[in-house]
């Protein structure tokens, strides 16, 4: 893996007429990428992006501002990459609003201009890809993007599959432009790259990435001198997995048929205690867990779902009773082991639109965390059962979506999972699989019963805040999370 191309990076809207940003403040409201409700939001120029030789791309950091939206080095940072084209006089012939990727034509200080959305442009794609992997894609002679298209339906980031790109262990190539651009190194970076270099391959292979700098860093390194972190990461180039379905997709599948999905789950179990295993020896043990800080933010969340849907009223009592006896079983096991219930990198935000199936097996990939969810939350090191709650949760909803008939469908699925990656972690136990014991908390000592019931709160948590997502954005759906916290609840 070589290093990236530097890029440079000016303060503020360099290269970037003022007529282009109104172009930008009317057309990225309608975009599905779009992080934030409309309603009083401005687009303050932050940085600048420009590539070395790459004349006609310029990407955009805007900081999103307006009522309820954090401010300063807090605030939500947008990536906006633009193929700026110059252009004759525009007239109602030439300009098609209609063509793939066009915002618009506008007249500038130094002449007409076309906008493009470089998320959908070669031109811009051929930047990120030279800029990611140095050599690969040289200007005038880019055979690596022959056949390059976006991936259709993506909703918070822009996705492109390189099909000719050539890597050390075959051929094709997805980059993934980060829309939103979180401070820091981005965990869809660092995971990955760290998950390749300890030789997993339950991931797509790492194949580079796009750091941003800070805006007066020198180009290129100097010799002996520490590394210098970057702000942010602005794109992560990865292997293409070939054949690929999925996950998502393929057990809604097997559900429509009322297929047994059994086997396919158990070795997605299987995957997911390895991906931990892995990262624990890669990445390192978090801090012990602290019981009641842990507890505080689940009752945070879930105040704030009660708050935000009124049909989540009649739970309140029994999510309050369930968190209550967590705390207490999590402050007792903490009191007796002096807080050996170690906490780690996970996923963050698992389900099976997470994991890709081919024949070589199941792949786990998109490591930001649940976007929603406060940055600092989503690089937390946590507890193994959150990714766990996670895809107990959409295998749930893989049967409503896939409209099984069978009733047992989910459950079937969601206990051949546990037991897949209990067996996996090497942490057996008798009786019936009702949860993930100490295998989720290596060295610690959790005790199953306290794995059971963390593990129901989880779930809870999970469900309630997709009842929030539910409620503003597919209230058709919000029925599917109801009537898990109901279910978890009641038993």
């Amino acid at each position: 893996m070589s290093p990236a191309r530097p890029v440079h990076v000016s303060p503020g809207a360099a290269h970037l007429a003022p007529e282009v940003l109104r172009l930008l403040d009317a057309w990225l409201p309608e975009q599905r990428w779009y992080p934030v409700p409309t309603d009083g939001v401005s687009h303050e120029p932050w940085l600048t992006v420009t590539f070395p030789g790459v004349a006609d791309v310029v990407v955009a950091l805007l900081r999103l501002a307006g009522p309820g939206l954090a401010a300063g080095p807090e605030s939500l940072v947008i990536q906006v990459p633009l193929v700026l084209t110059p252009t004759a006089e525009p007239t109602a012939d030439t300009v098609d609003t209609e063509a793939a990727g066009l915002i618009g034509t506008v007249r500038t200080a130094s002449g007409t201009v076309t906008v493009h959305d470089g998320g959908v442009h070669p031109a811009a794609w051929h930047a990120y890809l030279a800029a990611a992997l140095p050599g690969a894609c040289e200007p005038g002679d880019c055979a690596e993007m022959a056949g390059a298209r976006r991936i259709s339906g993506e909703q918070s980031n822009t996705s492109v599959m390189l099909p000719a790109l050539p890597h050390e262990t075959g051929r094709g190539g997805m980059l993934k432009i980060l829309r939103t651009v979180a401070l820091g190194p981005h965990p869809d970076v660092v995971i990955p790259e760290a998950l390749t270099r300890a030789g997993w391959d339950g991931v797509p292979r790492f194949l580079g990435a796009v750091p941003l700098p800070a805006p007066d860093a020198a180009p290129g390194a100097v010799p002996g001198a520490p590394a210098v972190p970057p702000l942010a990461h602005l794109a992560v180039l990865s292997e293409l997995v070939g054949d690929a379905t999925d996950g998502f997709e393929l057990a809604c599948a097997y559900a429509a048929r009322d297929e047994d999905f059994g086997e396919r789950a158990a070795e997605l179990g299987a995957v997911v205690a390895h991906l931990h295993a892995v990262l624990r020896r890669a990445l390192g043990p978090g801090p012990g867990l602290e019981p009641a800080g842990f507890m505080g933010v689940l009752r945070r969340r879930a105040a704030e779902a009660f708050a935000d849907v009124p049909e989540l009223a009649p739970h309140r009592a029994g999510v309050a009773a369930l968190f209550d006896s967590v705390s207490e079983r999590l402050s007792a096991v903490a009191e007796r082991t002096g807080g050996l219930v170690p906490l780690q990198p996970i996923h963050g935000d698992l389900h099976l639109g997470q994991a890709l199936y081919s024949p070589g097996g199941w792949k786990v990939l998109d490591f930001e965390g649940e976007p929603q969810r406060p940055v600092s939350e989503r690089v937390a090191p946590d507890l193994p059962l959150r990714d766990v709650a996670g895809l107990v949760r959409s295998l749930d909803y893989a049967a409503a979506v896939g409209q099984a008939t069978d009733p047992h469908w989910a459950a079937h699925a969601q206990i051949s999972f546990l037991e897949g990656y209990r067996q996996a972690s090497g942490e057996a136990h008798e009786g019936t699989v009702r949860a993930v014991a100490g295998a989720a908390t290596s060295g610690s000592e959790l005790d199953v019963g306290t794995a059971e019931l963390l593990l129901r709160a989880l779930i809870v948590d999970k469900a309630l805040y997709e009842v929030v997502y539910e409620f503003r954005h597919r209230p058709a759906w919000m029925h599917i999370p109801l009537t898990a916290v109901e279910r978890v609840l009641s038993s």
